[in-house]
């Protein structure tokens, strides 16, 4: 096997698992990493995108750190007028880029719904983030919990793309839906993320959300390979990450839990994002506490540069519900082109230095919506075989008495062999 990877046999493989790009046999859904060239994604919508409200939401009110606000309802048509052209832009972006999109049904979000006996809500939230929901593992399509109230029936904005492609042939997995009783939640969990109080509850792993049932966020997971890793978060519970863990490890993929230094832990690609085999952009204040498996496999973890603020008109009208970090919140169409915020200068630098072809798109109205680039997509195929890119996890497994029933993969790449800086030149 040369530097990067020549695809092996496939020892004791399972023909009914998806381990290589095949849309002839396992259908139009197919992606194991986060950087193999895309074909066609999902692209979100704006449309009817309501402000939550933070009394229904107990994760709401942890991330925005603040009581009642008495906030609720429809954003301001400005903002959603601004955030619908963002994401119209960026279809058409990537379709200039040679991808397939996609859009999900517009859906009325202005419209109250209960849980009876559970909670009632007076507005959902919008379907700008299809990443949040929706994950494709091989040429499985999951459609999260979610771990917001408000976000209860977001999935019906995708329902149709769903049901199409698995008419087409892929594989589609619903986990649990929620009851998100108050049990779910901690209520005495602190709000402020400053505090010392908020700090030794993380280092407990201990967050807003319970393990009173499973719950996730899609958004909270990076697909490298046969390695998944999920980040435990305020969406995401360890009952959720479990359930996940026995859904595919049957397939050959091994699922990695990751606690990080964030106060305000949601979603995962604001924290550690995969650019190609052995190189990561990793936020330098949220480092995870397992991250010498990336650093013990050749990995090179690339210290983020810092995001760039900038006034707009919207600062003081709602709540940002995204992190300080989105610009560092980016979309691979391959492992050389990359998705980013057009003001975004320091990062589009660094994204530079170690090869990669940015294209800028402008972005902003969408970090008051939902999310930036990663959220606001979901790949439904990449053209790419699944390896594995951790040596010392194949090692440990190989030990293992059960090893063989999991060995359904092409192959092994040697991080070491990349030169990050000349391997496109």
């Amino acid at each position: 096997m040369d530097g990067r990877g020549v695809p092996a046999p496939a020892a004791g493989g399972d023909k009914y698992v998806c381990d290589r790009y095949d849309p002839a046999t396992f259908g139009p859904v197919c992606a194991f990493t986060e950087w193999d060239p895309l074909e066609e994604v999902i692209v979100g919508r704006g449309d009817n995108a309501c402000e939550p409200d933070v009394n229904v939401d107990p994760v709401w009110k942890c991330l925005f750190q603040c009581g009642d606000l008495g906030r609720r309802g429809p954003y301001p048509k400005s903002l959603i007028d601004a955030g619908k052209a963002e994401l119209d832009n960026l279809t058409r972006v990537l379709q200039n880029e040679g991808v397939t999109v996609r859009r999900p049904e517009i859906v009325d979000f202005h419209k109250p719904f209960n849980s009876p006996g559970s909670f009632e809500v007076p507005n959902g939230f919008n379907c700008t983030c299809p990443r949040d929901i929706l994950m494709t593992v091989g040429n499985t399509i999951l459609e999260a919990p979610m771990g917001l109230r408000t976000r209860f029936f977001e999935y019906q904005a995708y329902r149709p793309l769903v049901q199409e492609y698995f008419k087409e042939g892929a594989n589609w997995v619903t986990a649990p839906k929620g009851v998100m009783r108050d049990t779910l939640y901690d209520p005495a969990y602190p709000v402020s993320d400053s505090g010392i109080e908020r700090r030794d509850a993380l280092a407990k792993h201990k967050h807003i959300t319970t393990e009173a049932e499973p719950t996730f966020d899609a958004a909270d997971c990076m697909r490298m390979g046969r390695d998944l890793f999920f980040q435990r978060s305020f969406v995401s519970n360890e009952f959720g990450i479990e359930w996940f863990r026995r859904t595919f490890s049957p397939q050959g993929y091994r699922v990695h839990t990751l606690h990080t230094e964030d106060t305000v832990p949601k979603h995962i690609d604001c924290t550690l994002v995969p650019l190609r085999p052995g190189l990561a952009v990793e936020n330098p204040y949220r480092k995870s506490e397992e991250r010498n498996v990336f650093t013990e496999n050749g990995w090179r973890l690339l210290k983020s540069a810092n995001p760039t603020p900038i006034p707009d008109q919207w600062m003081k009208q709602v709540i940002r519900p995204t992190s300080s970090w989105i610009g560092i919140n980016i979309f691979s169409i391959d492992d050389r082109r990359i998705v980013a915020a057009s003001h975004e200068k320091e990062v589009i630098k660094m994204l530079e230095s170690v090869g990669a072809k940015v294209v800028p798109v402008p972005f902003q109205a969408m970090f008051y919506l939902g999310g930036a680039f990663h959220c606001a997509t979901t790949d439904v195929r990449r053209r790419g075989d699944r390896y594995s890119y951790f040596k010392t996890i194949d090692e440990e497994e190989a030990q293992k008495d059960d090893a063989a029933k999991y060995t359904n993969y092409i192959g092994y790449h040697d991080c070491n062999q990349y030169n990050h800086q000349k391997i496109f030149a």
